[in-house]
């Protein structure tokens, strides 16, 4: 009884060695695949970079109803990006991007994305009036 007194808590007493980092497995970095497309004009490319992350992740829902809210914390741009109607044959699908920046007057990106094995590619985007 009394060795179990003195050994309590000893399963969580740190080992000299805990810290030991052996290599055997290293880290390795990840890419993250951005859907392909040029900036539209009079979007800042830190904006899209951040409404195209919101859209990625929009699309590969399996929400039909999804609309994925955008930040930019450097420029205080926001927005939403949304997948419209069905995927289509050809893995495509419309989208609507929502851009709110306080500089001008809020305004939608409209366009097209097309998935597939090698990712996703923007086409036919264009900045639209009025949010």
């Amino acid at each position: 009884m009394l060795a179990a007194a003195a050994c309590a808590g000893c399963g969580t007493a740190p080992l000299p060695d805990d810290d030991l980092v052996t290599g055997s497995i290293k880290p390795k970095p990840i890419a993250l695949k951005l859907p392909l497309g040029d900036t539209p004009k009079g979007i800042a490319a830190s904006d899209w970079l951040a409404a195209k992350l919101a859209l990625d992740q929009a699309l590969v829902s399996a929400d039909a109803d999804i609309s994925v809210p955008w930040e930019n914390a450097d420029t205080g741009a926001r927005g939403t990006a949304t997948p419209i109607g069905a995927q289509r044959i050809g893995g495509c699908r419309d989208f609507m991007i929502a851009v709110v920046d306080g500089k001008v007057a809020d305004r939608w990106i409209h366009g097209e994305a097309c998935r597939s094995r090698e990712g996703t590619v923007l086409s036919q985007v264009r900045v639209l009036g009025r949010a």
